[in-house]
């Protein structure tokens, strides 16, 4: 997962993008528990990448993670805080525990979104990126034909462990990524691509004959 979202965003192995070991044991401390060994290694490799983590939907910094009252660890928060993401407290002694949505404020229900912290961790490095955080990017919120999605899925490789029942993820060797939205009658009603690289970005725009809502490079 960190080896993919570097290639994505063309991050150095090296970049110091985390946080410490000292910010981690003070979370841990005032939560009283220890966060799972995927999610903790994660603050440390990349917690502090605003592109990645808070281009769009929010990463929490440690020291904001909190129980919910229905005892859910929540540590990452949709961009206009009407949904949230956690780990049941039954869950955290796992290693890379299943992920939870909760999608209306103050509710109590929640929904299994990732069933390992990894793959919510790069799904949501995915949809930040096509979102803003990737330099090149573009969004339309128009049905796509079933003629486009039917050469998307030949021609890009589905990322099916991070697939929703609402999201579909695909991508060129996440050197390129292309998300697309699915609504209840499992049509595709929206679609967002991003990229660090130019020439593969105006190569998507080419190949992916769209009206596009919005495109970065026009809003230089």
């Amino acid at each position: 997962m960190l080896a993919q979202i570097r290639r994505l965003y063309q991050l150095p192995e090296d970049a110091a993008d985390g946080y410490t070991a000292a910010d981690i044991a003070a979370a841990e401390a005032r939560l009283g528990i220890r966060l799972p060994d995927a999610l903790a290694a994660y603050y440390r490799a990349l917690g502090k990448n605003d592109q990645v983590n808070r281009s769009h939907n929010q990463l929490l910094p440690p020291d904001q993670v909190s129980f919910t009252d229905d005892r859910y660890l929540v540590f990452y928060e949709e961009n206009q805080v009407v949904a949230y993401w956690g780990i049941k407290e039954s869950d955290l002694q796992a290693d890379n525990p299943p992920v939870y949505g909760n999608y209306y404020p103050d509710g109590t229900e929640w929904y299994l979104d990732a069933t390992t912290a990894d793959n919510f961790l790069l799904l949501m490095a995915i949809y930040n990126g096509t979102m803003g955080g990737l330099t090149y990017n573009a969004n339309s919120f128009d049905t796509v034909s079933p003629e486009l999605a039917d050469y998307i899925m030949a021609n890009w490789e589905e990322v099916k462990d991070i697939t929703l029942q609402s999201q579909r993820i695909f991508t060129d060797q996440f050197e390129e990524v292309i998300s697309v939205s699915v609504d209840q009658q499992g049509n595709w009603a929206g679609i967002f691509i991003g990229t660090q690289d130019n020439k593969r970005f105006e190569r998507l725009l080419s190949r992916l004959e769209i009206d596009w809502d919005y495109i970065s490079t026009e809003d230089e």
